[in-house]
């Protein structure tokens, strides 16, 4: 502050001086607007102590700043800015494509309806599936009213590195012909145990009525339950039987047995 005060007074010395001297009033004006321009570079001085030679000053400076801004973008700039901009929109495509990727083979989803049997059973019908999938792709769960699971597997009959599994009883209708492939044994003796059944073993059993090998409407689940004299197994009216999408997990249908 006292270098900035030593400045100005030095400065309005000097303005003093050349006022004094100034030969007649336009050339003291003159001084005094080019003494001030000084002032205000050296200081900082209130802009009221500037006046109208201030405005001026910040009219031409912003003058000069409207030219500038004119000019148009280098070159060098503008090719940064054009890669700068295919990068991004490269990177944005490619998340795009992956996340296609990503989600794979989308779930099909079925609609099911259930019918009480007196014998003891239930029946679970197949309505329609969106897109038409081998039994293998599919497995189901049989849940109690809390929604707990009971019983689980695979639907189509397979032996998976030794271990039989499957609750396809139609599987002996779809083997051993002319044109269809020789039965398996351990396959073809568990179909038959699960046909058979009376529900104390296999509380599920699923009917491939159009032998097409596929999960399809017409098809059919058998579940067992204990109000009729013709089933033994656990079902009961508010327990419900998923089929479920091996490739995703997801519940392709769901239905509720009574």
């Amino acid at each position: 502050m006292r270098r900035d005060g030593r400045i100005y007074e030095t400065v309005r010395l000097a303005s003093a001086n050349l006022l004094v001297s100034g030969p007649n009033k336009i050339y003291r004006q003159i001084t005094n607007l080019v003494i001030l321009i000084y002032a205000s570079r050296c200081i900082a001085l209130p802009r009221s102590a500037l006046a109208v030679p201030y405005k001026e000053m910040e009219d031409a400076t912003m003058e000069h700043r409207i030219e500038r801004d004119e000019e148009g973008v280098s070159p060098v700039i503008a090719v940064i800015l054009m890669v700068a901009i295919t990068v991004v929109l490269a990177a944005v495509l490619y998340v795009w494509a992956a996340s296609f990727l990503e989600q794979g083979e989308a779930s099909p989803f079925g609609q099911f309806k259930s019918t009480v049997s007196s014998n003891g059973e239930y029946y679970v019908t197949v309505i329609t599936v969106s897109t038409t999938h081998d039994l293998e792709a599919f497995n189901y769960f049989l849940k109690d009213a809390s929604g707990s699971t009971n019983e689980f597997g695979e639907i189509a009959m397979q032996n998976l590195s030794g271990n039989v599994v499957g609750v396809d009883a139609s599987y002996g209708d779809k083997c051993g012909g002319s044109d269809e492939p020789a039965c398996e044994t351990d396959l073809s003796t568990r179909s038959d145990a699960v046909d058979g059944d009376s529900g104390s073993n296999y509380a599920v059993a699923f009917y491939d009525n159009d032998r097409d090998g596929k999960l399809s409407s017409g098809d059919k689940f058998t579940v067992r339950g204990s109000h009729g004299s013709g089933a033994n197994g656990p079902a009961q009216d508010d327990w419900s039987l998923e089929v479920k999408f091996d490739n995703t997990g997801d519940v392709i249908g769901s239905k509720k047995l009574g």
